[in-house]
């Protein structure tokens, strides 16, 4: 009969347990980093590939996306949306509409490009279409030499009646501020998609008496009602007082809303 282990063997014995579990525990250790650090790669992957969309998404340096057809972007959404309405200079609409709405903004003020996108739309479907509404555009040009260079374009689009199809493509395609995107190559290009536009009378309009007219009266007219900021409004039912109107937001909501108060709609 064999005698059973002795104490040095026991003792070896615990020992080599104790070496055998701490390896088992630094194995694991070292998986769970290994799981961490994949985790992490995949998180870093997930980031890159969302900045991926994001970038893919928003367009190019040349620009806003285009459409199918389109030479400039927002070309067939801005058609759409003022056909059919009557233009009268730099100003849309019924002028027999029982409220007029005046705006002013720079054309180089992105928010007055986000009201163009945000607000303007919906006005023009809701309270424009139906004659409830007509809308004044006022160019103040205070940001730089691009936003009289705009201002005094859309001036000659005006008087063709065409100035707000203008306005809307050089707002959807607006760059930087002072950036210089307001080059002739891009005016001619963006006054070029407006249906109808004579571009080269626009332009030689804008440049002389029409342009003056339209930055001097508007000048005026901000110096008026203290208007210091763009975009601002101005409303009132059409021949009479107007009052400004201060808007939280520039979703056209507000707007909308004084739009019917005065309308008793």
């Amino acid at each position: 009969m064999s005698n059973g282990p002795t104490k040095a063997e026991r003792k070896e014995q615990r020992r080599a347990e104790r070496e055998a579990a701490a390896a088992a525990q630094a194995q694991t250790q070292t998986r769970k980093r290994r799981m961490q650090q994949l985790g992490g790669v995949l998180i870093a992957a997930a980031v890159v590939v969302a900045v991926l969309v994001v970038i893919s998404s928003s367009g190019t340096d040349d620009g806003p996306a285009k459409e199918a057809g389109e030479t400039v972007a927002g070309q067939t959404e801005v058609a759409q949306r003022f056909a059919g309405i009557p233009q009268d200079g730099l100003s849309v609409g019924d002028p027999k509409a029982p409220v007029t709405l005046v705006e002013f903004a720079d054309m180089q003020c992105p928010f007055c490009a986000q009201f163009a996108r945000d607000g303007l739309p919906g006005l023009v479907a809701e309270e424009v279409k139906n004659g409830t509404l007509r809308v004044e555009f006022q160019p103040l040009a205070f940001i730089g030499d691009d936003s009289q260079k705009m201002a005094r374009a859309i001036a000659g689009a005006a008087e063709q009646d065409r100035a707000w199809q203008a306005i809307d493509l050089l707002f959807i395609n607006q760059g930087q501020e002072n950036s210089g995107f307001a080059t002739d190559e891009f005016m001619r290009t963006t006054l070029g998609a407006v249906e109808g536009l004579d571009v080269d009378a626009a332009l030689t309009a804008g440049e002389g008496a029409a342009g003056t007219t339209a930055l001097n009266e508007a000048q005026a007219l901000a110096s008026r009602f203290g208007v210091q900021s763009t975009p601002s409004f101005l409303i009132g039912k059409t021949g009479g007082d107007l009052k400004k109107l201060d808007v939280k937001s520039l979703d056209g909501s507000e707007i909308s809303d004084a739009v019917k108060e005065l309308a008793g709609t």
